[in-house]
């Protein structure tokens, strides 16, 4: 999926870096995590940054599956 990924600034490897994130984030959706990264790629590109971090990608709202999912394994985000 990351290799899809057309911005300038990206660093290769961020995605893999944050996997337990983005698995725990998704609860292991593939609909979610695609979701996730294109919207991610979206506010990138609009804003200029052109590049994916762990913060941009907590600022997106996912499905309300995978919300419910993070928020029973990880209370604190709630």
């Amino acid at each position: 999926m990351e290799t899809l990924l057309r911005l300038r600034a990206h660093r290769p490897g961020t995605l893999v870096k944050h996997a337990a994130y983005l698995h725990a984030r998704t609860a292991g959706r593939i609909g979610s995590l695609s979701h996730l990264i294109r919207e991610a790629a979206l506010i990138a590109l609009t804003e200029g940054t052109e590049r994916i971090t762990k913060h941009l990608l907590s600022e997106v709202e996912l499905d309300a599956a995978a919300e419910a999912q993070a928020r029973l394994r990880h209370p604190r985000r709630a």
